[in-house]
């Protein structure tokens, strides 16, 4: 998503044959022009495009003729950012409607609209670019401690803390290596070991690590 707008239409539904965006973009490193970007309506269907951003990167032309009808409608724009764009750049997307749409037309009249008192560029709200992160650290608790061995069931060993808080995405995969260090006795001594998200068990079945090993143990 590079940013929404919503039209308030009045009469009669209008319909608009092309419409320019400007793309700005500030901050951040690395270079790229948006692609296969579509206006969308409230609804998910495309009402135009797919198109590229010009070779300077400064503008998104549709030629689709959109036709907004009466009342309030959101639109939203989705397009593909390169992968060559750094973290922290910013989007910007803003369009003027009395200049940059053009051959607007009444849908039940048939007369020429004119869009001259919307003179102001209208900017959507900035968009930032951030690629997948995950940082991963152990928590203070438990503390370091002394067990009794036999009996203890779901005793808690570590902690872990993922953190994806400044990521752009959510981040998902499939298994975790824990390693498991033995100081003294046999690393069998632990059996039945599972991975918690609090209360929710997220290992079971066959991915119950039933005997590890002194080493990496995949959960």
């Amino acid at each position: 998503v590079l940013g929404g707008f919503e039209t308030d239409i009045k009469g009669e539904p209008i319909s608009v044959q092309q419409i320019v965006i400007t793309v700005a973009s500030t901050s951040g490193s690395g270079t790229g022009l948006l692609t296969n970007v579509t206006i969308v309506d409230a609804n998910g269907a495309v009402v135009a495009g797919p198109v590229d951003a010009s070779g300077a990167g400064t503008s998104l032309t549709f030629t689709d003729t959109i036709t907004f009808p009466i009342g309030k409608k959101i639109y939203t724009i989705k397009g593909k950012v390169a992968s060559t764009m750094g973290n922290g750049t910013v989007y910007t997307l803003s369009t003027t409607p009395s200049t940059q749409w053009t051959n607007v037309t009444g849908q039940t009249t048939g007369n020429t609209i004119s869009l001259s008192t919307l003179s102001s560029s209208v900017s959507l709200n900035p968009v930032t670019v951030k690629a997948a992160t995950l940082l991963i650290s152990v928590s203070s608790s438990p503390a370091a401690q002394t067990i009794v061995g036999g009996g203890s069931t779901e005793r808690v060993f570590a902690n872990y803390q993922f953190n994806a808080s400044q990521s752009g995405e959510d981040v998902r995969f499939s298994s975790v290596p824990f390693f498991y260090t033995v100081t003294s006795g046999s690393a069998s001594d632990l059996t039945n070991c599972k991975l918690y998200d609090g209360a929710a068990a997220l290992t079971s079945g066959s991915n119950v690590v039933t005997s590890p090993t002194a080493g990496a143990n995949t959960f």
